[in-house]
């Protein structure tokens, strides 16, 4: 048989060459730690290789997605322990200031301090977390919180949308609170009132709050609506109000006529309505005051508006006021005989000329229930205007009772009938005992969100826990499929550089073997 020497150079030549891409492959599984090179190696692992690193760069961005969320709630939970702590302060400041032997100076101070108080928790309301987004806001993020309306009473301009972040596969945890769950939902015994719309003349009056718990405790008063009228002698001008309850059929006036100027406070049945002095009510306005739909919810920023108001209560004399079409005015009211008094609200009613009762009366029942006799004519002066009953003595002005009291005025329209307030000291510790309890019950609701904010991180550290499994898990898989036993690796080096060289020593010897070397 005849070899060609052209046939035993390309021989030579493949063997070179397959030796030295053996080697290559070997350098470059060996610089590189994969045995999967290109797809073309092994279709079926680098398919599985794509899925692996994608389900790795998921679970990345779900680890990442939960150290935000813990991050966030961390936040969350650092803000809602300081308001508790101001909260707890507030707590003190109201139980001292029940104390009826306080003087004005003593209330002042601890009023400037829950003001301060008032500023500091304002503040963290509105706080911004790490990205510049408000973190009381709900949805709105770029939306400041809280802020105070024209009438000084702060209002929520959030929404009630809890964000939330996917931190696992179908599963999301709320990273903040919207204001509205636990700022503006305290729990209390006394519903607030919203006014409608705005009167005719595009005037407004601001919400209505309890501030005499005894008389908002009537049952009627937390669900009924009433209507603040404006009117004046000369329109548009409006220097008149009454209140008139919308749901009793008339007589259904609650108050009033009373004088007005503007900026005037509007206070009937326990309530207490502002109006503005830049824009006030006009002759023929009138505002519905709604009761909230949730009656059971205030705003911790009233409680502690309405705690330094209280605190502006004083005065140790029953206090009246007519609430009938009449001239009759009160003064005096001093308790000169404490060992006959009984604290309590009543009402003084001339039913005739010449005569008069006086009713204790207990206003959480419907009608008012009349718990004392009419008091003894004989401590009643019919020839002047003062009163003595229960240790306390007024004195009354005006037409009721008797007409010869004051002869220049009209004849009384009977029976008259005079409201006589507790004193203010005791009027300001029912006020603040009760918003006692409204901060307890602001205490709780932080102490609730703090409780879900314990859940949640748990609830991540135990994704986290998860994803980290899967992690190793995945990388494990991924290893076997994709990544070089390095010691075949050095093997599979060091044949082929044994392969390659044998080939070289080979073909460098073949290549001399020719019949002209024996010639």
């Amino acid at each position: 048989m005849r070899i060609a020497t052209q046939n035993f150079y390309d021989r030579s030549l493949f063997n070179l060459q397959t030796r030295q891409t053996d080697l290559d492959r070997a350098q470059e599984e060996l610089a590189t730690g994969k045995k999967i090179l290109r797809p073309s190696d092994d279709p079926v692992g680098a398919n599985s290789i794509i899925r692996f690193k994608k389900e790795l760069e998921v679970s990345d961005r779900y680890i990442d997605a939960q150290t935000s969320a813990s991050r966030f709630n961390h936040e969350v939970e650092t803000s809602l322990s300081s308001m508790n702590n101001i909260l707890l302060r507030v707590q003190e400041i109201l139980t001292g200031a029940i104390n009826g032997a306080l003087d004005s100076e003593s209330l002042l101070a601890y009023k400037e301090e829950i003001s301060s108080r008032m500023q500091e928790y304002e503040g963290i309301a509105n706080q911004k977390n790490a990205n510049g987004d408000f973190m009381f806001a709900g949805y709105q993020t770029q939306t400041k919180p809280y802020e105070k309306d024209d009438f000084g009473y702060h209002q929520y301009f959030g929404d009630d949308g809890q964000r939330e972040v996917l931190i696992a596969p179908s599963f999301k945890v709320p990273v903040a609170d919207p204001g509205s769950t636990f700022i503006s939902n305290v729990a209390s015994n006394y519903s607030h009132f919203k006014p409608s719309a705005a009167g005719a003349s595009g005037a407004e009056v601001s919400m209505g709050f309890a501030d005499d718990i005894q008389e908002i405790n009537m049952p009627t008063a937390p669900l009924n609506t009433f209507q603040i009228q404006f009117s004046g002698a000369t329109p548009p001008v409006a220097d008149t109000w009454q209140v008139v309850d919308l749901s009793m059929p008339a007589p259904n006036l609650v108050g009033g006529p009373y004088d007005y100027t503007a900026g005037d406070d509007i206070q009937f049945q326990g309530l207490t309505v502002k109006t503005d002095v830049n824009n006030p009510p006009q002759a023929a306005d009138s505002f519905d005051m709604q009761p909230t739909t949730n009656a059971q919810e205030t705003s911790v920023f009233w409680v502690m508006q309405q705690a330094m108001d209280a605190l502006d209560i004083i005065g140790a004399n029953y206090t009246g006021k007519s609430i009938s079409n009449s001239s009759i005015t009160v003064n005096g009211g001093n308790i000169v005989f404490p060992d006959d008094h009984k604290l309590a609200d009543y009402d003084i009613v001339f039913p005739a000329a010449g005569s008069v009762e006086v009713r204790e009366v207990d206003r959480t029942t419907t009608p008012a229930t009349i718990l004392s006799t009419p008091i003894p004519a004989q401590l009643y002066n019919p020839a002047g205007t003062s009163l003595e009953f229960n240790g306390v003595k007024i004195d009354l002005a005006g037409t009721a009772g008797n007409q010869t009291t004051v002869p220049a005025a009209p004849a009384p329209n009977y029976p008259e009938t005079v409201k006589l307030d507790r004193p203010e000291n005791a009027r300001r510790a029912d006020v603040l005992g009760s918003l006692l309890n409204e901060v307890s019950n602001a205490q709780t609701s932080i102490d609730n969100i703090r409780s879900q904010i314990g859940a949640r991180l748990n609830s991540i550290d135990n994704q986290e826990q998860a994803q980290l499994l899967f992690k190793e898990t995945t990388r494990t898989s991924l290893a076997q499929i994709e990544e070089i036993d390095i010691y075949e690796a050095v093997t599979n080096l060091e044949t082929s550089k044994v392969g390659l060289q044998s080939a070289q020593q080979a073909f460098a010897r073949i290549q001399n073997l020719t019949l002209f070397d024996y010639i």
